[in-house]
């Protein structure tokens, strides 16, 4: 087997349909030469019709790894007529192949339509495909099994989400059963406002006897703004007995709690002795608005919570006590609920840095050094602020993943990842991909490790960092955060004057290297570019984009990908912590979470900011971005060098005392 990198291709002589271009890789066996070009040949007979060809080309391909994905496309396109036998044996002879699971959901499908309902049960896996089971559903009212089909359609049923149309025969024969009660009815309403999806939940309204219907335009009304609430409250003071209008009150409660937190506690004072909460419902809201006042910024919002009476038993309340005062910078009392810690907790790398920062901020300069120091002691977010603070050196511990050539030539022994390397040289890179997961599950940490390092060997980077992740191996820092695609970040970084290193950190964070990456939200590529911001920083750059493969091309997603970093720089002022945020979160969120009048610490306002997803980015990148500095033969710089004070407006400055000089 080769192991030097190289891009393989196909390239003349060819009668194909599909140009073969597959990423920089090795080869995984030359002497599959030949049988790569009959299989595609095979693939085309397929596609045109030419069972005869076909079969010619199949015959010698039956040592060939990907030999089952000719029999899968072959059944695929006669899936209408092809015997259930001939699935069975498929399914048998390859059931250890994702593409197994593929058919056999694609022939269930073709019986679903075909209305060959017994055969559906008959041969039915449980599966998240929404589709199947609803096809299911019905098949099992179809074939009189109603029972099994009750209990799937109540599960099927309570959901936030639209359900797909083949859902509508099996909820009609649920509804018709008499099984779809008011209250089920209602707790899909709530489910569906929650998830803000109004339509839907004007839409189900009509399952309900039209007495009630009314209260779904109620709810959804207060969805849109909570204050209407007050009004509703008023409007019905004779029905505080009826479940629907206690339901829509907390539901209330807790969204304006989220803007108004002081005027919701005024309602709740009001309201909570006159209507019969139960236990769990008044939990719900006093947990919610014990949250928003405590960061809340109004003066009332104190007064009010110590009228809660809550005990402040909750971690949670703590933890919100503690950013609270962090970012009044009062010190006194954030150690004072830091010492309330569950000791659990308090000894996280989180805490323990929090509590060394308070104590250093109190003028306890030996117990925080103690506590910094300690935390230092590790590779990640909190221990590198720490030792920017204490004045030490970065813990980097990189351990070299060490194995054997035969370890690496046993594990390519597993015929799925022989199909794995075949279907990435082939550039069928999602398929790829299916097939190393598929084998993933089955492996132990040691056959784990040696498919990392076979990855690594291949340079299938996002395939390494996710099966070092899967095995919990950390320490191998070359493997974890490759310099794929150098020349052209560091070409780009240079054309936009950035740190090379922070476009590597992001690469990272956002995509682990998937040149081919789309998330839900569309985004595309390395730097997980949007549509629309990628053809508006094109048109910056004289850069012509036509679609989506524009975007996802390599080269053209970095230099994309690093001038919009560059942009979101500009707009803060130069302060890197803002533009990472703004490239996670969008600038108008981060504008909303800027301190007004002040200036607060980054390490503070990071936090503090109230999306999850944005402060574990923050983290990540600012700890990756001093990894890649190593990676890159720099002495990093300090991590505090690059979170400067934070503020709405930049001409504000915070008078804070500088940490320590580095040991070198």
């Amino acid at each position: 087997m080769s192991h030097k990198l190289a891009i393989w291709r196909i390239t003349t002589g060819l009668i194909l349909g599909i140009g073969l271009l597959a990423p920089a890789m090795a080869l995984p066996d030359d002497d599959w030469l030949p049988q790569r070009y009959q299989f595609q040949e095979a693939l085309q007979a397929i596609k045109a019709g030419n069972r005869e060809r076909y079969h010619k080309l199949a015959d010698k391909l039956h040592d060939y790894p990907l030999y089952p994905y000719l029999e899968y496309g072959d059944l695929r396109r006669r899936l209408e007529r092809a015997p259930a036998d001939e699935i069975r044996d498929f399914m048998e002879r390859h059931g250890d192949t994702p593409i197994a699971g593929l058919l056999h959901q694609r022939w269930l499908h073709t019986l679903a339509r075909q209305g060959r309902w017994q055969a559906l049960v008959n041969h039915y896996r449980m599966t998240s495909d929404k589709n199947l089971q609803c096809h299911y559903a019905n098949a099992l009212y179809q074939v009189k099994q109603p029972d099994r089909a009750h209990t799937l359609m109540k599960d099927l049923w309570l959901t936030g989400r639209s359900l797909p149309d083949s859902c509508d025969p099996a909820i009609a024969a649920w509804r018709d059963a008499g099984r779809m009660s008011d209250e089920l009815v209602w707790q899909r309403i709530e489910l569906v406002i929650r998830a803000g999806r109004i339509r839907l939940a004007l839409f189900l309204a009509d399952y309900l006897p039209e007495s009630e219907r009314y209260w779904v335009n109620i709810w959804s009304k207060i969805r849109r703004d909570p204050t209407y609430l007050r009004e509703v409250t008023s409007h019905f003071q004779d029905n505080v007995d009826h479940p629907v209008l206690r339901w829509i009150t907390v539901y209330g409660l807790t969204r304006l709690a989220d803007r108004e937190p002081v005027q919701a506690a005024r309602y709740w004072a009001n309201l909570n002795p006159v209507y019969q909460f139960s236990p769990r419902e008044t939990e719900r809201v006093e947990r919610r608005l014990s949250l928003a006042l405590v960061r809340a910024e109004q003066p009332e919002a104190k007064a009010w919570l110590a009228r809660l009476d809550l005990g402040n038993e909750r971690t949670e309340l703590k933890t919100e006590y503690i950013l609270s005062a962090l970012e009044d910078r009062d010190w006194q009392t954030a150690l004072a609920w830091l010492d309330q810690l569950p000791p659990e907790i308090a000894h996280s790398q989180r805490w323990r840095y929090w509590r060394a920062r308070v104590l250093d901020q109190l003028g306890r300069d030996s117990e925080a050094r103690s506590l910094y120091q300690l935390t230092a002691s590790d590779r990640s977010y909190y221990s590198y602020l720490a030792a920017d603070r204490a004045g030490d050196a970065y813990h980097f511990a990189h351990r070299p993943l060490l194995l054997e050539n035969d370890a690496l030539k046993s594990i390519h022994q597993i015929p799925a990842l022989q199909r794995a390397a075949e279907l990435y040289t082939l550039g069928r890179v999602a398929d790829a991909r299916r097939e190393w997961n598929h084998a993933l599950a089955r492996m132990n940490e040691d056959q784990l490790l040696r498919a990392a390092k076979l990855a690594d060997e291949w340079g299938w980077h996002d395939r390494v960092i996710m099966t070092l992740a899967r095995a919990r191996h950390w320490d191998d820092l070359e493997m974890r955060f490759p310099l794929a695609h150098q020349q052209t970040v560091l070409n780009q970084a240079r054309n936009q004057q950035i740190d090379p290193a922070w476009a590597f950190a992001v690469i990272r964070q956002e995509s682990a290297f998937t040149t081919d990456a789309r998330s839900h939200a569309g985004a595309l590529g390395l730097m997980q570019l949007l549509p629309r911001t990628a053809h508006h920083v094109a048109r910056s750059l004289s850069l012509s984009m036509h679609g989506q493969q524009d975007i996802l091309d390599v080269d053209n997603n970095i230099k994309l990908g690093v001038r919009y970093l560059r942009r979101v720089k500009d707009r803060f002022h130069g302060n890197p912590v803002l533009a990472t945020a703004a490239y996670n979160a969008g600038g108008s969120n981060v504008r909303r979470w800027l301190p007004q009048d002040k200036a607060l610490p980054a390490d503070v306002w990071i936090e503090t900011v109230p999306f999850n997803e944005t402060r574990n980015y923050l983290q990540r990148v600012l700890t990756y971005t001093v990894i890649y500095e190593q990676r890159l033969g720099r002495q990093p710089a300090p991590m505090l060098e690059r979170m400067p004070p934070v503020s709405l407006n930049p001409n504000v400055t915070l008078l804070e005392s500088a940490p320590p000089d580095r040991d070198s």
